[in-house]
């Protein structure tokens, strides 16, 4: 891969992919409550998160690597990591309003590990088969 080059990564195709992959994973949730797969137990739950999230970044990333065709790694990478930038912005804006708590009080370091690694191993995932797939490839 040797389009792997901070100036081949397209922020638009990176903040377009992310909202499939949100669009991807949320409706993936929705149709596991609809369908009475979450609630019942703590565990069961966790696993379809995770493979929710991982199927909606598989995804986004498939739709940005086959847009973008270059960089597939640090496009993934930028998928993954734009989620925490928005979650630390809007936490920012607006943690603390309804409950008087923020968010960071209760994510642990282990958890920000896993949903990074789960975001960015999906995301680079699908960027690496949607650059693999595309008709044309930045050289």
């Amino acid at each position: 891969m040797h389009s792997e080059h901070l100036t081949n990564v397209q922020a638009s195709w990176v903040g377009f992919g992310w909202f499939i992959a949100v669009a991807t994973a949320s409706g993936i949730l929705l149709l596991m409550e609809g369908g009475g797969l979450l609630g019942r137990t703590g565990v069961l739950d966790a696993v379809s998160i995770v493979v929710a999230v991982g199927v909606g970044w598989a995804v986004g990333g498939f739709v940005t690597g086959f847009r973008a065709a270059a960089a597939p790694i640090l496009h993934g990478m930028a998928l993954a990591l734009l989620s925490f930038v928005v979650w630390f912005l809007l936490n920012l804006s607006f943690g603390g309003l309804t409950t008087g708590t923020t968010a960071w009080e209760f994510l642990t370091v282990r958890t920000a590990a896993l949903g990074l690694l789960v975001q960015g191993g999906a995301a680079i995932l699908g960027c690496w088969l949607g650059y693999r797939y595309a008709p044309v490839r930045v050289k």
